[in-house]
C-alpha cells in the first residue's frame, strides 16, 4: 500500500504521516515546504518539493486575495503532475481538486481532508458574523466555491475532525465522512504551576476574529467588569476592520492584544484561565494546548476538540455565540479557586488520556482498509 500526501504548507501533515505509516508500504508527502518544517516527520517517509510561486512571493509581499486563491490552483496542478501512482492519495482541502482526479484516473482512491466546516455552512457563519460587528462581508469567488464542492465529489473519503465539522456536510455526502480527531500536537512544559497569578488572567489564541467569537468575548468581559483582570488575545488581526470589536476594545483597558509569542508555554504560564469562544473551529488544537499547559479551559460546543471533554469536571463547555454563557463560564473559576485548580488538574489528565489513546491512529488505518462512514471519536466525552 503506497501513501501519497499533497498539502502546500505542513499544518497537521506530520501528525498524519507518522500515523499512516505503520499500515502503509511507503508515504510520501509533496508540499511546497522542505522538510525541514515538518517537524519530527519519520526518517523513512519521504518529502518531495514542489515549489509554489505564490508561496515565495506571500512572504515578501502582500498579495491580494484572489492571486492566491490561483496560485493554489496553479500548484495543485503541478503536484497532480508530479505525483506517481500511489493507492491513497491524500489531499489538503481546497488545494486538490487535480490531483484527486488524477488519483482517480490513475485507480487510487482519494480522500479529502477537510479541517472545517462544509464551504457553504462556513461562508454563511462569516457573513452573520460580518453584520454583527460591522464589517464587509467578502464572499469567496464562485469558481472557488466550485472548487471545493468538486473535491467534495471527487473524494472517495473526507476526513473532518469532529462531529461539528461533518454535520455541516449534507446528507448525500455523509456516507464519505470519517470523524478523524486532530490529537497528538498538546506540548507540556517542564512544570506545571497552578498558583494564581496577579493579575488573574484569561488568555484566548485564534487568528480569525469572527471565527473565533471575539465578539462575545469581549461583550461577556465587559458585562462582568472584574477587578483585578487581564484579558490576553493573541491574534495578528487587525481589529480595526470591525467596528464593534473596536469599539469594545477602546473601552475596555484591561484587554491586551498580542500579535505574536515566541515561546507558547510562556503564554500559556501567563494564563489563570483559557477561553475559545469560537463560532466555528473545526477542532481547536489550541484548546487541548492549553489544558496540556495545566491551564483551566473554557470552550463553546462549536469547537470539535470540546466534544471529548466532560463538562464541568476536565473543563467548561457552552453554546457559540452566548454572552450569558461566557460570562458564567468565567465568573465560575475566577471566584472558586479550588475549581479552578481541580479543572486544571482534571483536563490535564484528559489531554493525556486522549492523546494516548490512538483515536486518530485507528481512523486513518480504518480509511486505509477502505472504510468511509461517519465514525464517532474513539474516546468522545459522555
Amino acid at each position: 500500500m503506497k501513501v501519497a500526501i499533497s498539502a502546500v504548507r505542513p499544518f497537521h501533515v506530520t501528525m498524519m504521516a507518522n500515523a499512516l505509516l505503520p499500515h502503509a508500504d511507503s508515504v510520501s508527502i509533496y508540499s511546497s515546504a522542505p522538510r525541514r518544517f515538518f517537524g519530527k516527520l519519520d526518517d523513512r517517509i519521504s518529502t518531495h518539493l514542489v515549489p509554489s510561486p505564490v508561496e515565495v512571493l506571500g512572504k515578501f509581499v502582500r498579495l491580494p486575495k484572489p492571486v492566491i486563491l490561483r496560485g493554489i490552483t496553479v500548484w495543485d496542478r503541478l503536484v497532480a503532475a508530479a505525483m506517481p501512482r500511489a493507492d491513497l492519495v491524500i489531499g489538503l482541502a481546497t488545494q486538490s481538486l487535480a490531483t484527486g482526479r488524477a488519483a482517480r484516473r490513475r485507480n487510487a482512491r482519494f480522500a479529502l481532508d477537510r479541517a472545517c466546516p462544509h464551504v457553504d455552512f462556513q461562508q454563511r457563519l462569516v457573513q452573520e458574523e460580518s453584520a454583527k460587528v460591522g464589517a464587509l462581508f467578502e464572499a469567496e469567488p464562485a469558481w472557488f466555491r466550485d472548487r471545493q464542492l468538486a473535491e467534495y465529489e471527487t473524494a472517495d473519503a473526507i476526513l473532518t475532525p469532529s462531529h461539528y465539522t461533518a454535520r455541516t456536510f449534507p446528507a448525500a455526502l455523509r456516507h464519505k465522512v470519517l470523524v478523524a480527531p486532530l490529537l497528538g500536537r498538546a506540548r507540556f512544559p517542564g512544570q506545571i504551576q497552578l498558583a494564581r497569578n496577579t493579575p488573574f488572567t484569561v488568555g484566548v489564541l485564534g487568528g480569525h476574529p469572527l471565527r473565533k467569537g471575539y465578539l462575545y468575548l469581549l461583550e461577556a468581559w465587559k458585562q462582568l467588569g472584574l477587578p483585578n483582570t487581564r484579558l490576553v488575545i493573541r491574534s495578528s488581526s487587525d481589529f480595526t476592520r470591525y467596528p464593534r470589536l473596536a469599539e469594545l476594545l477602546k473601552g475596555l483597558p484591561n484587554v491586551e492584544l498580542v500579535d505574536y509569542i515566541p515561546n507558547i508555554a510562556e503564554f500559556y504560564q501567563r494564563c489563570d484561565l483559557f477561553v475559545l469562544p469560537s463560532v466555528d473551529d473545526g477542532f481547536g488544537m489550541a484548546l487541548f494546548e492549553a489544558m496540556a499547559n495545566g491551564v483551566p479551559s473554557i470552550s463553546t460546543r462549536n469547537c470539535g476538540a470540546s466534544e471529548l471533554l466532560i463538562n464541568g469536571r476536565e473543563g467548561l463547555v457552552i453554546d457559540a455565540r452566548s454572552v450569558d454563557q461566557l460570562a458564567e463560564a468565567i465568573l465560575k473559576p475566577y471566584a472558586d479557586e479550588d475549581l479552578r485548580q481541580s479543572i486544571a488538574l482534571a483536563g490535564q489528565d484528559a489531554v493525556t488520556r486522549i492523546t494516548a489513546s490512538g483515536a486518530y491512529e485507528t481512523v486513518l488505518s480504518q480509511l486505509l482498509n477502505g472504510a468511509a462512514p461517519l465514525h464517532p471519536p474513539v474516546l468522545m466525552a459522555v
